[in-house]
């Protein structure tokens, strides 16, 4: 029974041939028609048909067909030879470029102007008329045919200077026409005016509508300067309608009737004043009755396409990000494995080391008979590997002449062959997990890529493509090839920019922050890029309330000449930063293989918009299984949105941070385990709030400061990098303290 329901709705809606929209543009052309005359320069039906194509273009003709019938023979004449020569240049093909096909409809709507209505032509008074109807009728088809066009690719945006400008320059010559059809009961173009500027005035704004209005007002006085005159009330009587916008459109509606009428006497518009308010009630009836959505909704437009492709690129995105984790992990194990690996070879000598060491004996034994013994411990070594068993018989005669514990080198060997055995066991777990982990990423990564393939039925806002559009044209022109920019808006108005492109640019990045900038009409922040691999995303806010400057700081152990620190920090497109410091176990390159791990892997995560307990929870992970080794690193995050102030700092086994705010010192010194020493990790959180001079310092537990000199120096307001250098310097004169020193130091300001 659904079924069948479902097939005949389907039947009845393929058999609705004629919508509301073909009604609308069939009346269109029916009213220009009416409008025009051959002698005005009012353009007429055929030039609206000629800029739209398709079936709207149709309805015009239609309705401009049955309008020169009705101004009757010979009159109709000149209207259905336009009207004939348009359909002839629609059938001309554009071969898909806009550009062509909206000079083609222009030259054929003058052209086509200009040879209907020769005919009537009887002095060069008379001819410069038509020529000038030519003129206005290429103009009207070609503004008709870019707005038509823009819309179909990329929305309406009113913030578009074009876009403004076309629909003004349109509306002015629409109005020519429509103030012509001036009757004893109302003038329709003056109704029409009214009724649209009430309908922009609710979906585009107060800016839209004073653009709309000064130009139908102008175009209404091309006609007569006393039916302008009411159209500049209709004009200020919608401006005035928009402060009862909190109430409904009933409201609304006689708000705009009650300011018709009354500026209409005051104004002392004596003549047609009864034809004014017979206006203002019929607009504001139909703009009361009618549920006009669409016009109201218009900036709420959808593009599938580009929020299709935004969503399916963060997916592909953050599905290399993963791919990149797995890759990551395999290398650094590979890495590790080599470099600490226990080789079967080791067994001798290690036996050797243990039992051998303090014997009496080991000068004799392991110097005039090295080789003696060097072969015996590897026999024996290989026996055990072997399944054999190790007794005071076991060693050879010769040995155990000289030998003076052979109970002790038995028990050494099976030791260390147990040692062995149980690393062995412990390698096996080891890289059972990493192979089921690194399965698990890639798996995710292969489901992230299939649903990014997946064709998304989510939409978004169309309004802002203009400014996409040209954001994507700066990304070409600075070398970022195939760009796709997406312009979005948070819960607070905040704008935020993010694309994607196959190349870097070849500018820098604040260079093409002030680019874009200029190109969107909002000031950003510099863009912060990430990826690679021929898929690179870049990412900026509007410029927030407060800005950051970061200095940092390292100084190596000792004559090690690589820190086992690392910290990386960057911006995202909410307007939030985030600084991100890593101590590795031990100092060196060691703990750098540590460290580098996890900043890099929780930064890439974080950059995904992955929350930070589980990018944590996965670092810790990874930092578990890497490794047969002992392997764990501290995590010090701050987290700060630069909109409103307010930071979080979140701490695994890190050191104290310090937050100077005024005269005060606050300490963020939370007590919790570092990353990657097992089981669930627990990370404590310390939230505050910061403004403009504030500074924060963050640091390894290198770099313990006393805390009053600390203050001191943090009142000086020094540049960053300087004052992290200082406070590096002052804790390796400690010398106490023998670690790797890491010290980041950030500056806030407006």
């Amino acid at each position: 029974m659904e079924e069948k329901t479902a097939v005949k709705k389907n039947t009845v809606r393929k058999h609705k041939l004629i919508s509301l929209e073909d009604v609308g543009w069939t009346s269109a052309g029916l009213l220009l028609e009416l409008g025009s005359s051959a002698l005005s320069p009012a353009p007429s039906g055929a030039a609206l048909a000629a800029g739209l194509s398709g079936k709207n273009g149709l309805c015009v003709i239609i309705g401009g067909l049955a309008g020169a019938l009705l101004h009757g023979f010979p009159s109709a004449i000149s209207g259905l030879v336009a009207l004939a020569l348009v359909f002839a240049v629609r059938l001309i093909p554009d071969f898909g470029k806009p550009k062509l096909k909206a000079a083609v409809r222009s030259a054929g709507a003058a052209a086509a102007t200009v040879a209907s209505r020769l005919i009537e032509v009887g002095n060069a008074t008379e001819l410069l008329r038509v020529i000038l109807a030519g003129l206005a009728a290429g103009v009207f088809a070609l503004c008709v045919c870019l707005i038509s066009d823009g819309i179909k690719s990329r929305g309406f945006d009113v913030a578009d200077t074009r876009d403004c400008a076309l629909a003004c320059v349109t509306a002015g010559l629409a109005f020519m026409s429509l103030g012509a059809l001036d009757y004893s009961p109302l003038n329709i173009g003056r109704l029409l005016l009214g009724f649209g500027l009430l309908v922009i005035s609710a979906g585009r704004g107060l800016g839209m509508c004073a653009a709309v209005g000064i130009s139908g007002i102008v175009g209404l006085c091309a006609h007569s300067p006393e039916v302008g005159a009411g159209g500049a009330i209709f004009a200020f009587a919608a401006v005035t309608s928009m402060f009862f916008a909190k109430y409904n459109k009933v409201v609304r509606a006689v708000g705009f009737a009650f300011v018709c009428v009354t500026a209409a006497l005051i104004t002392g518009i004596d003549e047609g004043s009864w034809r004014i308010l017979v206006e203002a009630a019929i607009a504001a009836a139909v703009y009361a009755v009618i549920p006009i959505n669409r016009a109201a909704l218009a900036d709420g437009e959808f593009a599938d396409s580009s929020v299709s492709y935004m969503l399916r690129e963060r997916l592909n995105f953050a599905a290399d990000a993963i791919a990149g984790i797995g890759a990551g992990l395999k290398s650094a194990a590979e890495t590790l494995d080599k470099k600490y690996k226990i080789s079967p070879e080791e067994i001798p000598e290690r036996a050797a080391d243990r039992c051998c060491r303090s014997c009496p004996n080991s000068m004799a034994c392991w110097g005039k008979n090295y080789e003696l013994f060097n072969g015996e411990f590897m026999r024996l070594a290989e026996l055990i590997r072997a399944g054999g068993s190790l007794n005071g018989e076991a060693l050879s005669p010769e040995c155990a002449e000289i030998c003076v514990n052979p109970r002790g080198v038995m028990a050494a060997i099976t030791a260390e062959y147990s040692r062995f055995v149980s690393v062995r066991a412990g390698e096996r777990r080891i890289r059972e997990l990493r192979r089921i982990y690194v399965d698990q990423l890639e798996g995710m990564r292969d489901i992230l890529h299939d649903m990014g393939s997946a064709k998304s039925e989510i939409r978004s806002g169309s309004r802002c493509r203009a400014a996409e559009r040209r954001a994507e044209k700066i990304l070409r022109d600075t070398g970022v090839e195939l760009p796709q920019a997406f312009v979005m808006f948070d819960r607070r108005g905040k704008l935020r920019f993010e694309a994607y492109g196959a190349t870097e640019p070849r500018v820098t990045y604040d260079y093409l922050g002030a680019l874009l900038s200029q190109s969107i009409g909002r000031e950003l922040e510099t863009p912060q890029l990430s990826g690679g691999g021929g898929r690179y995303r870049f990412t900026a806010s509007e410029r927030t309330a407060l800005s950051v400057k970061v200095g940092a700081y390292q100084i190596p152990r000792g004559e090690n000449r690589v820190c086992g620190d690392c910290y990386e920090y960057f911006t995202d497109s909410s307007g939030v930063m985030y600084v991100i410091l890593s101590d590795g176990m031990g100092n060196g390159s060691r703990a750098r293989v540590d460290s580098a791990m996890a900043c890099s892997v929780l930064s890439k995560l974080i950059k995904c918009g992955v929350s930070i307990k589980t990018a944590l929870e996965t670092v810790n992970t990874v930092l578990m299984v890497k490794s047969a080794d002992e392997s764990f690193a501290t995590l010090d995050i701050c987290r700060i949105d630069l909109n409103s102030g307010e930071g979080v700092v979140y701490k695994a086994g890190a050191a104290t941070t310090y937050i100077k705010s005024e005269d005060k010192l606050v300490r963020a010194a939370l007590s919790s385990a570092p990353a990657g020493l097992g089981g669930q990790l627990t990370v404590p959180a310390q939230k505050f709030t910061v403004g403009n001079g504030d500074v924060i310092v963050m640091m390894t537990d290198g770099a313990a400061p006393d805390e009053q000199w600390l203050s001191r120096e943090l009142s000086q307001r020094a540049d960053p990098a300087e004052l992290s250098k200082r406070i590096a310097g002052a804790a390796r004169m400690d010398k106490t303290k023998d670690d790797d020193i890491s010290v980041i130091t950030m500056v806030l300001g407006r």
